[in-house]
């Protein structure tokens, strides 16, 4: 049974934060609070590709002294399928004070200062809280065969709740809903290990959805679902069984403001 750490009103039309030094809850303007409980952070790194194993030993090191602190409920180290000097890193904490600690010790600013001299792009860590996730000890751990798929969503705030000029129908279903149903209908495709939507600590219209197939086959039938595609083509403002507009001078009227980046990844540490 999953259990659900978050979900968004739809009656907001803006997004208002509050954090203190003791909590980073997400406070949305209408009253919905998003817990920080856990804690989750998705890190990409992206290194030399002479790099590339020099990289995923540290972060298979990283991962073996991680897990043994105190509050970490889950640590993954992600290569790319097909770029391999692409990582991820994803994290999940019970609680922010615990998170960070772990950043704090001295293995982890090692790890970074390590890591420093063979990145060709910065070290991008994201913190988040649950919009719509498992509790992290309820997901199995993947392996060899896992197919990871991290998709960075950028939600234009107008649109993440009605009215969403941008939708066909403006009363929606408007940004917000549309991740969090999409959460819910992929969990119940063949294959499917995970399926969380996680909002940015900082910036709630940005989120990151974090998948688990336990097959590049799942992985691929899930992609061509009649609700994968009514989602996709929704996301990009026209019909749910539209895909094709007929007229030629059509532009897509995006609900968001950059691609939908599915990438696809291995399992190296956890």
């Amino acid at each position: 049974m999953l259990n659900v750490i978050g979900k968004i009103g739809l009656a907001a039309s803006a997004l208002a934060f509050s954090a203190s030094m003791a909590s980073a809850d997400v406070t949305l303007q209408d009253g919905t609070v998003l817990s920080d409980a856990p804690t989750f952070i998705v890190t990409y790194i992206e290194a030399d590709a002479a790099s590339s194993d020099a990289v995923k030993a540290l972060i298979e090191d990283q991962t073996s002294a991680s897990t043994q602190e105190d509050g970490n409920l889950r640590f993954e180290g992600l290569q790319r399928i097909g770029q391999d000097n692409h990582f991820v890193i994803i994290e999940a904490w019970a609680s922010a004070d615990e998170r960070n600690s772990h950043a704090a010790s001295d293995h982890t600013i090692a790890f970074r200062n390590t890591l420093e001299p063979m990145l060709y792009a910065p070290y991008d860590e994201r913190p988040h809280v649950g919009l719509d996730a498992a509790d992290p000890s309820s997901i199995p751990a993947g392996d060899a065969d896992t197919v990871y798929v991290i998709t960075h969503a950028d939600i234009i705030p107008p649109e993440q709740f009605a009215p969403c000029d941008r939708q066909v129908d403006a009363s929606g279903p408007c940004g917000n809903a549309m991740m969090t149903d999409l959460a819910e209908f992929s969990r119940d495709h063949d294959g499917s290990m995970r399926f969380d939507i996680l909002t940015q600590s900082n910036r709630a219209n940005h989120m990151t959805v974090v998948e688990m197939w336990d097959s590049s086959a799942s992985q691929a039938a899930h992609q061509i679902t009649d609700a994968k595609k009514a989602f996709r083509n929704e996301l990009s403002g026209i019909p749910a069984a539209g895909g094709v507009n007929p007229d030629p001078q059509f532009v897509l009227n995006m609900l968001t403001g950059s691609l939908w980046d599915e990438r696809l990844y291995t399992l190296i540490s956890n």
